[in-house]
């Protein structure tokens, strides 16, 4: 039989091990938001993430808007990062994480002021974009039409012009 003493140490010496075998086996998470990408992906926020991904590339969610197309839901999401700069990421049917919409670079990575749903039309949005500084371009709004998401479609609606 173990002795009080014996006990003790054998519970030390336990809980010792546990305690390593447990910082070993985990990683560091610093609490917080999941961090996303510019390619709409979602990160742990980790010592290496933070790491790998400088802050500027650092978005948040500024709009979510939900349409459907041929009896599917899909999810639009507007990301901002800290230069204003905004990316577009779609939500497929049964998939778990956004892609970043393809072929409307027109409107990518530019400051996208205001995403609204057309009133008229279920999959399609208005996206008004700020012009260059240096140019002539105020701002310019764009039709995005996702009737077929996986091939959008961008026109130019109307563009105001710097005076």
């Amino acid at each position: 039989m173990l002795t009080f003493s014996q006990a003790t140490a054998l519970a030390l010496t336990s809980l010792s091990l546990y305690g390593v075998s447990i910082s070993t086996l985990s990683t560091s998470v610093i609490a917080g938001e999941p961090i996303i990408d510019r390619n709409c992906r979602y990160h742990v926020r980790t010592q290496e993430v933070l790491r790998q991904i400088p802050q500027r590339n650092h978005a948040r969610v500024f709009s979510t808007s939900q349409f459907q197309v041929n009896n599917q839901k899909y999810v639009l999401q507007l990301l901002k990062f800290p230069n204003s700069t905004g990316v577009l990421c779609l939500w497929k049917p049964h998939t778990r994480l956004p892609q970043r919409l393809k072929d409307v670079s027109i409107i990518q990575d530019k400051v996208i002021e205001k995403l609204e749903k057309h009133p008229d039309q279920p999959a399609t949005y208005i996206v008004t974009v700020k012009g260059d500084e240096s140019g002539d371009i105020l701002n310019t709004a764009y039709r995005l039409n996702l009737t077929n998401p996986e091939q959008p479609k961008v026109t130019p609606l109307i563009r105001v012009y710097k005076k």
